[in-house]
C-alpha cells in the first residue's frame, strides 16, 4: 500500500518532530498532519481521508485508547499504530483488542516502526517478539487461561 496522508496523535511536540522526521526520511512524498490530543484525533479522522493513523496512547483529555475506538467505529479498516511509553505485556494486549493494529513501545528503534508501519499498512498486524513469546503459551493445553482463549469470539481469536 502506498502511504501518502498519516495523521499522527502525541501530545509531546518533540516526540511528533522527531516521529515526522522518521517517518519523512521513510516516506518523503507523503503529507503528514500532527495533532496533540485525542479529541483532534478524531475530529481529523472524520473530516479527512488518512492512510495510517500513528497515535499516542496517553494524552490529556480523550486517550489514545478512547480515540481508537471511535476511529474504529467511523473507519474501521484504517490502519491504527499505537505508540506508548508503557510495557508492552500491560497494554499491547488490550489496544490490538480495541482494534489498533499494532502497539509500538516508544524505546524501540526507529527501524522497528518502520518495520511496524509497512506490516499493518498491508492488513497484518504487528507485535513484537516479546509478546508474541508471552501469547504463546496461551495456546498450550496446560496453561490456565487457555479456556478462556478459545471461548472469545473469531473477531477476537484473530487478534490473537
Amino acid at each position: 500500500m502506498k502511504i501518502s496522508k498519516i495523521i499522527l496523535a502525541d501530545d509531546h511536540s518533540f516526540i511528533r518532530l522527531g516521529l515526522i522526521q522518521i517517518l519523512k526520511d521513510e516516506y518523503p512524498a507523503a503529507t503528514v498532519k500532527e495533532v496533540s490530543d485525542g479529541a483532534a484525533l478524531v475530529k481529523e479522522v472524520t473530516i479527512n481521508d488518512y492512510d495510517l493513523v500513528i497515535s499516542d496512547l496517553d494524552m490529556p483529555g480523550r486517550s489514545g485508547l478512547e480515540a481508537l475506538e471511535q476511529i474504529k467505529l467511523i473507519k474501521p479498516d484504517l490502519p491504527v499504530l499505537i505508540l506508548s511509553i508503557y510495557p508492552e505485556d500491560l497494554y499491547a494486549i488490550r489496544v490490538l483488542k480495541a482494534g489498533a493494529s499494532g502497539y509500538l513501545n516508544k524505546n524501540s528503534a526507529p527501524e522497528e516502526l518502520i518495520i511496524a508501519i509497512q506490516r499493518i499498512t498491508m492488513g497484518k498486524k504487528y507485535i513484537t517478539q516479546e509478546i508474541a513469546e508471552k501469547l504463546v503459551p496461551f495456546f498450550f493445553a496446560d496453561h490456565p487461561h487457555r479456556s478462556k482463549l478459545l471461548s472469545i469470539s473469531s473477531y477476537e481469536r484473530r487478534i490473537y
